[in-house]
């Protein structure tokens, strides 16, 4: 194609797998004190997308084809729009966009002195993290705008190629073939469980955002617990979830899971040199940080045994094995990663701890709050999206099934940090 602009590459057009070959959106939502100059507002995000060029383009093609990508877009799109920052209105207009659109979508909410935004991306561009840097240029270039109209950002390098190949590369794909066999072996313990996590399509309806805080209080006693076992808070917050999910299986099911299914986030850029980390694009997989529940089944002995594990998968680069089965679908190692009970699994992604002052939209406004939720709908109520920000930590489900189950992980997980001590 003559036209083309930047070509995706496999791990893009993964991600649209999840929604039948759809556009597949992170959402971050920002609550704010203050008025937004929505005017200048449009100028930031037009001014942001001629630095990320990728931003101006739209998709064309399919998972299966070589040659899908990215084209530019042929007339200047309307960036920000005014309406409900609801999810399920969000949600409404991103499922119904034209074909030629660009993968970032804002919406501004403004009522009276308080204003919510809600930054959307295509999750074949990139992942939560490089939405957070998106709207951190964003915000930048809004403040700079309002004493420099001629403010320019500085164009984010590109290099051409999305392609992870370089980093599967540097290890042999000799190497992330075993790395992948290893990963998707993993799951063989607990495969008899998966089928509890499933949910009938029939039962789908309007989709639905429940959010769980965890109070700065709470998240002090819980990095003071993670330090006291040797662990992380990313494995005190997989023992919560694994926990929540062993009481609702047994309340459920009457079925009691020595190995509690789980996948998690990992961030490629943790593997790459600096230089490599600053393109926008999708550097997120997924992995198996299964849970062993021992017989006594208490948070502490839990926690032992994901921290046990999650120490072996930071010797073993996690992910990679899921990267290679993208990369090399034909690859006898990559099949386990093709079955669709797979993806079914419980998942956490946590994004990690932000900077405050990450968005900053200047001192007439002030950010009091910050969730991210994965825009996807698939009647799943057990991917769970974690950032901590401001010295807090919110638990989102965005999901159109099984509200009550959703609602009851969230809260579980939270009265299960409470009760840490």
């Amino acid at each position: 194609m003559a036209d083309k602009f930047i070509p995706s590459a496999k791990l893009d057009r993964f991600q649209r797998k999840f929604n039948d070959n759809r556009f597949y959106f992170i959402s971050l939502q920002l609550e704010m004190n203050g008025y937004i100059d929505l005017d200048r507002l449009e100028k930031a995000v037009a001014k942001v997308a001629e630095a990320v060029k990728i931003l101006k383009c739209y998709y064309t093609g399919s998972f299966e084809e070589e040659d899908s990508g990215w084209v530019l877009l042929t007339r200047e799109p309307q960036w920000v729009k005014t309406g409900s920052s609801y999810p399920a209105s969000v949600t409404a207009i991103l499922d119904n966009l034209p074909t030629e659109h660009p993968p970032l979508h804002v919406t501004a909410d403004q009522n009276g002195s308080h204003c919510t935004l809600v930054f959307s991306i295509d999750h074949t561009v990139t992942d939560a993290h490089g939405l957070w840097d998106i709207v951190g240029m964003i915000s930048t270039c809004y403040v700079n705008l309002a004493w420099d109209p001629g403010y320019t950002p500085i164009p984010i390098k590109e290099w051409g190629n999305r392609s992870m190949d370089p980093l599967l590369d540097s290890y042999s794909r000799e190497a992330c073939a075993a790395m992948c066999r290893v990963e998707a072996a993993k799951r063989i313990p607990v495969q008899q469980y998966q089928k509890l996590f499933i949910f009938p399509q029939e039962k789908r309806g309007k989709p639905q955002l429940f959010v769980e805080k965890i109070q700065p209080q709470v998240l002090k006693n819980m990095k003071a617990f993670a330090h006291r076992h040797n662990a992380t808070v990313n494995d005190v917050l997989l023992t919560v979830y694994a926990a929540a999910l062993q009481e609702y299986v047994l309340d459920k099911f009457q079925t009691s899971m020595s190995i509690v299914p789980i996948r998690g986030a990992v961030d490629l850029r943790r593997y790459l040199p600096p230089y490599l980390r600053n393109e926008i694009k999708n550097y997120s997989v997924s992995y198996w940080s299964r849970a062993p529940i021992p017989e006594s089944g208490d948070i502490v002995s839990i926690l032992h045994e994901v921290t046990a594990l999650s120490k072996m998968h930071r010797m073993t680069a996690p992910g990679i094995g899921e990267l290679f089965a993208i990369e090399e679908p034909e690859s006898e190692a990559a099949k386990p990663y093709l079955e669709q009970e797979y993806y079914s699994t419980p998942f956490m992604s946590n994004t990690g701890i932000l900077p405050k002052d990450v968005v900053d939209f200047g001192t007439d406004v002030t950010v009091t709050d910050a969730v991210n939720y994965a825009n996807i709908t698939t009647g799943n109520p057990f991917v769970i999206v974690v950032i901590t920000w401001n010295n807090t930590i919110s638990f989102s489900i965005f999901t159109d099934g099984e509200y009550n189950t959703a609602q009851h992980i969230l809260k579980r997980m939270n009265e299960l940090l409470s009760d840490l001590n």
